[in-house]
């Protein structure tokens, strides 16, 4: 299915009207933009890159300088006449303008030498306030040092060195948040489609699959996913809400028509040839590109290093629930679940009372599900459907053409009660779960739990999903719930299983209550 660079433009027009969230026009028709084009594109992007970085200088400059007043403000103002060493002297402001100036100049040189202007500005603030800290905490330490052996010990001397106390903490928190500002409107706009890089992923296996979706659900990287190239001897096909732009034969059409600015190269390792090419591909017709390795797919957290007669060796530790990380998880989860239950118990009550009132059938409805390594548990949930909904399920799936291998859900099941429809909506038909939390056989946070059926239709590579307890909200639930693609959730709980932290359990949580709030994709 090689594409010609019309066709690609086709499919991706195409793309860009069916989806919803579209941010900027699908590009009109264009020739194949010749060399001289392609120097012209390279010089306005790194000019961009310089201004960017520019602007950042500058405001970094700007804040420290402001940062550096404040903290003169504070000593000897709001201060004033407060001994916070063996002396005080009210001094003006001038007496520090040299020391301001130095502090400014080194800083943003210290800033530079650590990394912080190569960080992406938008997303990873915790990132750049840690580089923030530990660049000014350095730099304070070495001026600090410098000025206790070589300089004078008298009364103004040793005054001035709470302004340099009080200066190390106005710098980090006026820096810090002058940066999370700035993050935080670039991520507003990047959500909102605008100044987002086009960006397109060769290599249709796991690893290329999986990176898609990070991107996607990470919107504030400022990131467009486009497409994919296809890698394998299959037929391509688009994946969930990825469209497929052809095969690697395609690329340079695609780049040079799409005026794809980011790569991102997936192909296994043991095709170094076919790596190489796209590289150079790459390089002739103007993208950047960055090459995501195999390993990728392990969690550096999850790897073994061992050495036998100082050869290293690398190996994957399977066995999560055995870290201390897993059981300080287990007890957060036993605490959440007496904590929600008893808190809400009027309020599940009433839910209870209304689902018995509005049609006949026990209060919650258990269904077999399989928890870690396969173990079969009742999962229990408040009842949101008629009690013969199980045996109406097979006639749906028919007449719906529904998805026989994955999760089949419908948004107007007709199976739903009244009451089912408002529970299902607010997920609070998910409650009595707790209930399987406390007796072990789930967690608040995991994979979803499958049905037998469907994880007899599952393939070798995705019953990996049974490799950690499920949990009552996950990955799949926060990037959409049921409007996901089943590849796309499996492939979901995998990344969560390979990466799994209380770190990452930390961040599902705080996102699932918007997504609960909204809404999006529970029925």
């Amino acid at each position: 299915m090689d594409l010609s660079k019309s066709q690609v433009e086709t499919r991706f027009t195409a793309a860009q009207a069916a989806s919803s969230d579209a941010a900027w026009p699908a590009p009109a028709a264009q020739p194949v933009l010749p060399i001289y084009s392609v120097e012209s594109r390279l010089r306005r992007r790194q000019a961009r890159v310089v201004l960017g970085r520019l602007t950042l200088f500058a405001a970094d400059a700007l804040v420290i300088a402001l940062s550096f007043y404040a903290a003169y403000y504070i000593r000897y103002v709001a201060l004033n006449g407060v001994n916070l060493t063996s002396g005080f002297i009210n001094q003006p402001f001038s007496n520090f303008e040299t020391l301001a100036l130095l502090a400014t100049v080194t800083l943003v040189g210290t800033f530079a030498l650590k990394g912080l202007y190569r960080q992406r500005t938008a997303g990873a603030w915790f990132r750049q306030f840690w580089i923030i800290t530990s660049a000014t905490t350095i730099t304070f330490a070495v001026f600090s040092a410098y000025e206790y052996v070589f300089q004078r010990t008298d009364i103004f001397i040793r005054d001035s060195r709470s302004l340099v106390t009080i200066a190390w903490v106005t710098i980090i928190v006026g820096v810090g948040l002058s940066r999370l500002l700035i993050s935080s409107f670039l991520s507003y706009l990047y959500r909102r489609g605008m100044l987002l890089t086009p960006l397109l992923v060769v290599g249709s296996n796991r690893l290329g699959k999986l990176m898609m979706q990070q991107i996607a659900a990470t919107p504030s990287l400022g990131y467009r996913v486009v497409g994919y190239l296809h890698d394998q001897d299959d037929e391509p096909q688009d994946f969930g809400r990825f469209s497929v732009l052809g095969r690697i034969s395609d690329l340079d059409a695609v780049i040079r028509s799409l005026h794809i600015e980011q790569v991102i190269i997936t192909l296994p390792s043991h095709q170094h040839d076919l790596i190489m090419s796209t590289v150079n591909i790459c390089e002739r017709a103007g993208a950047d590109f960055r090459l995501a390795p195999d390993l990728y797919e392990m969690s550096m957290s999850r790897i073994d290093v061992d050495a036998i007669e100082g050869i290293p060796l690398i190996g994957l530790r399977r066995n999560l629930t055995s870290s201390l990380q897993f059981s300080i998880k287990r007890a957060l989860d036993i605490a959440g679940s007496l904590l929600a239950l008893v808190v809400g118990l009027p309020i599940w009550l009433l839910i209870a009372l209304a689902i018995k009132l509005d049609s006949p059938g026990p209060v919650l409805h258990r269904q077999t599900r399989l928890g870690y390594r396969g173990h079969p548990f009742p999962c229990f949930k408040f009842r949101s459907m008629y009690v013969n909904a199980d045996q109406l399920r097979a006639r749906l799936e028919v007449a719906t053409d529904g998805d026989q291998r994955g999760k089949f859900k419908l948004r107007d099941d007709p199976r739903r009660t009244r009451v089912g429809r408002f529970i299902r909506g607010a997920s609070l038909d998910e409650i009595p779960q707790l209930l399987n939390v406390l007796r072990g056989e789930m967690s608040l946070i995991g994979p979803r739990p499958p049905l037998p059926v469907e994880f007899a239709k599952y393939e070798d590579w995705e019953k990996a999903r049974l490799e950690m307890p499920p949990g009552i909200t996950g990955l799949w639930q926060v990037r959409g719930r049921s409007d996901i693609d089943f590849d796309e959730m499996v492939l979901m709980d995998l990344y969560y299983i390979e990466n799994w932290s209380l770190r990452l359990d930390i961040q599902i949580a705080l996102q699932t209550i918007p997504a609960v709030l909204s809404r999006k994709g529970a029925y």
